[in-house]
């Protein structure tokens, strides 16, 4: 019996040692995702808790990592934050001290372990801002997403409508980004998410885009104030010399006075809304304020008696008892009444407008404009002036255009438009009278200056859908550069008849039925310059093209094919060129993808007579044989490249390829050349050269490396060519050389000091070619008495055998703000110095002392 009871008292005494002497709350899984907390319960015999560790150990270390335990309202808690939780499991032991010095452990002997549990689940996205998907028009907002993952997000990207998002952003479980909807009816956000634990996930969010829903009433108003005074003081810019003395005495001074004051006032009750704008902005010299005022406001004033009333042609067109203009301004002035949004709106004033980006894109005029938008129909009438003239140097510049369309919610479009833009003359009645002249060209003294007219008209449609888009376009310009001398309209029809043009005097009674109501011929006047265009057929351009874009592959797709004398005053489109192509841009991840392929041709026939007409009357088309003159020029070019992500040590990377493979039509054009002869010329044209390049580029930008109050950063590109010109002036050469290229770059700042070094040099292994060296640098203070101190200098070399030419450059700035007032100071210094021709050298100041108040 005695024996038992002493191996009971030993069992007992084993266990004892044997069980823990502090309670920790650790389950035997944990999520490694979430942040952990763990609470420390001391027994009674452990006593009072007066510090205490919580010990783990990470791969890699030999050391355990530990976080103290804080007393929380009686409890001894410690934190340990899910980024320290990244092994499969969690080994772990703690360590206490009382108040006595008395030192206990768990377990006493070893480590304890529990199961870190990953996170699977790829992360979505709920939207919390807006309250529904829903965006306003023209209106910056702010989009936020809770993102509902168990796991931070360690990357992500945003798309909107095939764009990358660079304002947008992840805190904590939100992620948001910056947006302004620009006139369309829906915006696709696509967002890509990557966790800490790999689960990836792309979410596609369809935004209704509408306008703002405004109050039933509502005011509002705003001014602007700005004044600037600019003293500028040239040396040496009249002619170029070295010599100093001569320097110093060839002066030019400037005293310039800039100045804006305006406001705006918006005012809607009910369905009716006004907005008035109004601002005198100018920059003159102050040497000429007394000429320039008040004539250029009392011309302001007369453009606005003319155009005020939309319905008075006679008013309009008649210049007589007026002041020319002579000086310009930047004044504006605007009337807009709109009723129930954007059904009816009417504009007097200076605005813009848009039609067809190839006939009227961005138009700026002053006069009025008369909208009506009933989402499946829209209607837009303009006329005024897109050039209010100038006395001796332009011609006051007409406009009249309307545009139609009609839609089938988003899925298609059509619109047609037709605008005129010329010289504005007078009325037509007036002008067609024999010996007749223009009497606002004799007001503003223009008869060395030709006026032109412009007539261009437009077609478009279009499907939409949320995979792709598909839009076609057609335009018709009629552009005649001299239309001084102005003949009646049945004058001009007997005219084209008698140079073996049709009879056009069914037409020509049309014509005079619609002059009748609306005055077309006072818009487009029929001159002289008219018949040559016809006969010269140069009068009539036209341009044409269909544009595909997938915004979720990337992908966009075009044809377009303009003749050299497609021309529109309202718009700026490349002319004289065929080309297609197709480009496609990718992100994956945090890589960007692009590439793509386009073909291009330059000098292209008249498309009206060589393409419409001979397709649709092949008896009427062309039959002129070819000469090197038709020769066009042919490039293929193909591209890809890819920026990597930016990495918080090495910064990023971006590479470009291009071949481009430029070759002429010669070979075609002298199959069908009429004799050897021609043939023959064709072929060894000086413009029949065919060359290969092969051009590569790389950048790097570091990323911003920081110590203490110091930061960096570097960057350094390449641009490198290998040439082969595979025929010159059609005989084969075989010649090949590099064309090389190099720039380097630093930064350095340190509390108020910026420092700024670059290196650049190109170079070529073409024989008599160029070598140019580049230096430059900049150092700037700031926060001294003056906000800003800028120093800036240059070095440039040029070399071929031996060094060319060298210029230095220098300047100098300083910059003091003084409330709504600031003061700046810049110098600017130059020295060009030519090894070849000494009467290339000059030395070139500038000092500019400016004032500016600004409200």
């Amino acid at each position: 019996m005695q024996h038992k009871h002493t191996i009971l008292i030993l069992v007992l005494l084993l266990t004892s040692l044997l069980l823990p002497a502090l309670e920790l709350d650790v389950k035997n899984e944990i999520p490694a995702y979430q942040n952990l907390t763990v609470k420390l319960t001391p027994g009674p015999s452990e006593g009072t808790v007066k510090e205490a560790r919580f010990f783990f150990y990470q791969t890699g270390k030999r050391e355990p990592l530990y976080s103290e335990f804080n007393e929380e309202r009686g409890i001894w808690v410690a934190n340990i934050p899910y980024t320290y939780l990244t092994e499969e499991e969690l080994v772990y032991f703690a360590v206490m001290q009382n108040t006595d010095g008395t030192v206990f452990r768990t377990p006493q002997i070893g480590e304890q372990k529990a199961r870190l549990v990953h996170d699977t689940t790829p992360p979505k996205l709920k939207l919390v801002s807006p309250k529904s998907a829903d965006l306003v028009l023209g209106k910056e907002q702010v989009v936020i997403f809770e993102v509902i993952d168990e796991s931070a997000l360690t990357n992500f990207s945003i798309t909107l409508d095939g764009q990358e998002a660079t304002r947008s952003g992840v805190f904590n479980q939100y992620l948001s980004f910056i947006v302004t909807p620009e006139g369309k009816e829906e915006s696709i956000a696509v967002i890509s998410m990557t966790d800490r634990y790999g689960n990836t996930s792309t979410e596609e969010i369809r935004f209704t885009v509408k306008a703002e829903k405004a109050p039933m009433f509502m005011a509002s108003g705003d001014y602007r104030t700005n004044v600037e005074l600019e003293y500028i003081l040239g040396l040496g810019k009249s002619a170029n010399t070295s010599d100093i003395t001569t320097v110093l005495n060839d002066q030019d001074h400037q005293l310039n006075l800039t100045f804006e004051l305006g406001g705006d006032a918006y005012l809607k009750a009910g369905p009716v809304g006004l907005e008035v704008l109004g601002t005198l902005k100018d920059t003159v010299s102050v040497f000429d304020i007394t000429e320039a005022y008040p004539n250029t406001l009392q011309a302001d004033l007369q453009n606005i008696l003319n155009l005020y009333n939309p319905i008075d042609f006679a008013n309009e067109f008649d210049y007589t008892g007026e002041e020319p203009r002579k000086f310009d301004n930047d004044n504006q002035f605007l009337v807009k009444v709109s009723f129930f949004g954007p059904a009816l709106t009417y504009q007097f004033g200076d605005q813009k407008t848009t039609f067809q980006k190839e006939t009227i894109k961005d138009l700026g005029f002053r006069g009025t404009s008369i909208g009506l938008d009933l989402g499946f129909l829209e209607l837009k009438v303009g006329k005024g002036l897109t050039d209010l003239g100038l006395y001796q140097v332009a011609w006051p510049q007409n406009f009249f255009g309307f545009q139609f369309a009609i839609k089938v919610k988003k899925a298609w479009y059509l619109q047609t438009n037709v605008s005129f833009i010329s010289a504005l003359q007078g009325r037509y009645t007036d002008l067609k009278q024999s010996g007749a002249t223009s009497d606002i060209g004799t007001l503003y003294d223009l008869s060395g200056i030709l006026p032109d007219q412009n007539m261009v008209f437009g077609l478009s449609t279009g499907h939409a859908n949320k995979y792709f888009s598909v839009d076609a376009s057609f335009s018709l310009s009629l552009y005649n550069e001299n239309a001084g001398t102005i003949v009646d309209v049945n004058q001009l029809a007997t005219d084209l008849e008698n140079q073996g043009g049709p009879d056009l005097g069914t037409y020509v009674g049309y014509l005079d039925k619609i002059h009748a109501v609306f005055p077309i011929l006072d818009y487009f006047l029929p001159s002289n310059g008219l018949v040559s265009g016809i006969v010269d057929k140069d009068l009539w351009g036209i341009s044409y093209g269909v544009e595909a874009k997938v915004p979720k592959l990337g992908i966009q797709a075009w044809i377009r094919k303009t003749d050299a004398t497609y021309k529109s005053l309202g718009s700026s489109l490349a002319t004289d060129e065929f080309t297609f192509g197709s480009t496609v841009e990718q992100r994956y991840g945090d890589f960007s993808f692009r590439g793509g392929y386009s073909f291009k041709m330059d000098n292209i026939a008249d498309i009206l007579f060589n393409d419409i007409i001979a397709l649709v009357k092949p008896d009427l088309a062309p039959t002129s044989t070819p000469t090197a003159a038709d020769i066009s020029n042919i490039v293929h070019t193909v591209q890809a490249g890819v920026d990597t992500p930016q990495h918080k040590l090495l910064g990023t990377l971006g590479f470009d390829y291009t071949f481009a493979y430029e070759t002429t039509n010669a070979e075609a054009l002298a199959k069908d050349a009429a004799d050897a002869a021609t043939e023959t010329a064709i072929k060894t044209s000086t413009d029949n050269d065919t060359t290969l390049s092969h051009t590569g580029e790389l950048r790097w930008r570091s990323a911003r490396y920081k110590i203490g109050s110091v930061t960096t950063n570097f960057g350094a590109k390449t641009k490198d060519s290998y040439v082969t010109k595979h025929t010159v002036d059609g005989t084969a050469d075989g010649t090949t050389f590099w064309e090389l290229g190099y720039a380097l770059s630093g930064s350095v700042n340190f509390s108020r000091y910026t420092l700024s070094l670059g290196f650049d040099q190109t170079w070529s292994t073409e024989p008599s070619s160029l070598t140019s060296f580049g230096y430059d640098a900049k150092f700037g203070i700031k926060e001294t008495f003056f906000d800003t101190i800028n120093f800036t200098a240059s070095f440039d070399q040029a070399f071929r055998a031996s060094l060319e030419a060298y210029k230095v450059t220098g300047s100098f700035a300083l910059e003091k703000r003084l409330g709504l007032i600031t003061v700046s100071t810049n110098l600017d210094v130059s020295f060009y110095d030519s090894l070849l021709d000494d009467s290339d050298d000059a030395i070139t100041s500038t000092l500019t002392v400016k004032g500016v108040f600004s409200k």
